[in-house]
């Protein structure tokens, strides 16, 4: 087709014309088009010279070149309009003109990963990918599998750069990261780039601290896609080669959740939301176990927003319950402070408070367990604490209470034997 990309550019730039009205629900990274944008994908749906193939190759010479079209018009990037478009169109063209056209797909998915596109546009590189895999899980080629795997791994790797923007080093010498002292910008993807800088622009003008940009969307969107996404991509027998990329993004998330203040609350609800998807899946544990159990232990374990309590649960029962290792540890840690009562020189308040710390986090776990569950550990975890005051059992109590089989009176009165007797 004579002067395709002219003509792209020019969709794009009408979509951007024809985006929705803002609404008060919750926010999006990736926005839903609406339906004047809708029908700029049936138009190009329509063109008989713009088949898919056609289509995916205008896409990216647009985004490799775009034309100087509308360059004076503020907050206009064509590229991130372009990929909103090409992201509609993916997901409104039949699943054999997406597998038929895959070469050109791939093409577009490389060179997007090495232009350097705004936030905005890679998020939707994601998405696009994202919405091939869901409607094509599997590729007959093995190369073209790995091709998708490849290309896969770059994509994932830009976003998880993206999530750790609001990260800075401690010391020059060591790769230890938190989170910056800045406030952190979370707006619908709608007009996601003309929010971002307004709201910039605001905080800048009464703070000294220059604000962090998308890292909460890209967290956002890893802890919508990113557990499904590795799972359909990569084989049974090629797990393994997901715990890098994975240990990479664990990287990025852990400050997020060792940070309790009220300006990262919007990371750490992304990131708790991120580990708890993958935690569903086995193969990911050699990836976030060790970190999911230290930020368990951490003292500040328990200043989490409500909404985050779910997740937390879903993390631990999946952390304790697949291997028998990680709750004896926690057992062992409980009886290592029952013991320590023996030290003549320890301080006693400080003894009660570890002991406390380590009966609140057995309590989660059975809160977190399923109804039963721990159940023979009762007599063994009352053993281990006979001179234990009653009212640190309290919230063990409870917990039990919560996950009481209705119909095991027996079960009843033995805990009440164990903790009173």
């Amino acid at each position: 087709m004579n002067h395709g990309a002219h003509f792209m550019a020019a969709i794009a730039y009408v979509w951007n014309e024809r985006k929705q009205v803002k609404t008060t629900a919750a926010y999006k990274v990736i926005p839903t088009a609406s339906e004047e944008q809708l029908l700029l994908v049936e138009l190009v749906r329509s063109v008989s010279a713009m088949r898919t193939e056609t289509v995916m190759q205008t896409v990216k010479e647009v985004l490799k070149q775009p034309p100087a079209i509308a360059k004076e018009k503020k907050h206009l990037s064509l590229e991130v309009c372009m990929l909103q478009f090409f992201y509609a169109y993916v997901q409104r063209i039949p699943v054999s003109g997406l597998v038929d056209s895959w070469p050109s797909l791939l093409a577009l998915l490389k060179d997007s990963v090495q232009l350097g596109l705004p936030a905005p546009g890679q998020f939707l590189i994601l998405g696009v990918l994202n919405e091939f895999i869901l409607k094509n899980p599997n590729l007959e080629s093995k190369k073209d599998q790995r091709e998708l795997q490849d290309v896969t791994h770059k994509v994932v790797e830009a976003i998880g750069t993206i999530a750790g923007s609001s990260l800075e080093q401690t010391t020059w010498l060591r790769r230890n990261l938190e989170v910056k002292a800045s406030p952190q910008i979370v707006v619908d993807g709608t007009s996601l780039e003309q929010d971002v800088e307004d709201l910039m622009l605001t905080v800048m003008e009464a703070s000294s601290f220059t604000p962090s940009v998308y890292s909460v969307h890209a967290l956002t969107l890893l802890a919508e896609v990113l557990a499904h996404l590795l799972d359909m991509v990569f084989y049974s027998d090629e797990k393994e080669r997901v715990i890098p990329l994975l240990v990479n993004i664990m990287h990025y998330v852990v400050p997020y959740l060792r940070n309790h203040s009220a300006h990262n609350a919007p990371s750490y609800r992304a990131c708790i939301q991120l580990l708890s998807s993958l935690s569903g899946y086995q193969y990911t544990r050699r990836a976030w176990k060790k970190e999911a159990f230290d930020l368990f232990m951490d003292h500040t374990f328990f200043q989490m927003d409500s909404s985050c309590v779910s997740h937390w649960r879903a993390i631990i029962d999946h952390l304790m319950t697949h291997d028998k290792t990680t709750f004896r540890d926690l057992m062992t840690r409980v009886a290592v402070a029952q013991s320590s009562s023996l030290n003549l020189f320890s301080n006693r308040d400080a003894e009660l408070e570890q002991r406390a710390m380590l009966l609140k986090r057995l309590a989660f776990t059975i809160y977190s367990s399923e109804v039963d569950q721990y159940q023979k550990y009762l007599p063994d975890i009352q053993g281990k604490h006979p001179q234990t005051p009653l009212r640190l059992f309290v919230p063990l109590f409870i917990n039990i209470l919560i996950e009481f089989p209705r119909d095991n009176v027996g079960f009843l009165s033995e805990v009440m034997g164990i903790l009173i007797g």
